[in-house]
């Protein structure tokens, strides 16, 4: 599965020189507190977040394209129905981030701490999880296309009304996930794993 980097240039304008008053930023490059007032809709691409985090909470609706956050503090973000593309999060603290109503494109997460997050309705395409903590994370009615979980934390993990068809829990790790039995159809795991789901299943399983 091939993912689209994000395409970022050179020479980005400091967050010192900008002014908060226009809802679209383009090549900046973001570091420490960013002060954005809470509003719908806002445009970020082309730019940079490193060691940065967000001064308020609500901004549903945003959009990111062609967008790297590094070492970034997201925790408790609410994200809802934005649109995100091109984008890598790497080394970021996103714990309970709602991004449900989502739609996530050409994304990668890595080494990131998500617990608690909220996928809830979200559409992935092109999209990888690796070496994240997503214990206790949501994904009720999740759409999963070309996506990829890698030695990923999902325990308590849950996973109701969508489809894991095709998808690879086998280097992951969890003691208990909650789903719904069509959930499970299709999804590849290991030996353990599968004990682990056999309460799931209504299974008994007798030495």
């Amino acid at each position: 599965m091939k993912i689209t980097a994000p395409k970022i240039p050179e020479g980005l304008t400091d967050q010192s020189d900008l002014t908060y008053d226009d809802p679209f930023f383009s090549q900046i490059a973001f570091s420490g507190a960013f002060p954005l007032a809470e509003e719908e809709h806002y445009m970020i691409d082309h730019s940079r977040f490193q060691n940065s985090y967000f001064e308020n909470r609500f901004y549903p609706r945003i959009e990111l394209s062609d967008v790297s956050f590094d070492k970034s503090d997201l925790s408790n973000l609410t994200l809802y129905a934005s649109s995100i593309h091109r984008v890598t999060f790497t080394d970021c603290k996103l714990t309970g981030i709602d991004f449900s109503e989502t739609l996530f494109q050409n994304v990668t997460f890595q080494n990131c701490r998500l617990n608690l997050a909220g996928f809830n309705f979200s559409r992935f395409k092109s999209a990888t999880f690796i070496d994240c903590d997503l214990s206790g994370a949501e994904f009720d009615g999740t759409e999963f296309k070309q996506f990829t979980f890698t030695r990923c934390n999902l325990d308590e993990c849950l996973f109701a009304n969508t489809s894991l068809l095709g998808l690879d829990f086998t280097d992951s790790t969890f003691h208990r996930l909650t789903a719904t039995v069509p959930a499970l159809k299709g999804l590849k795991v290991n030996r353990e794993q599968a004990l682990s789901l056999s309460t799931i299943l209504g299974i008994i399983i007798e030495d």
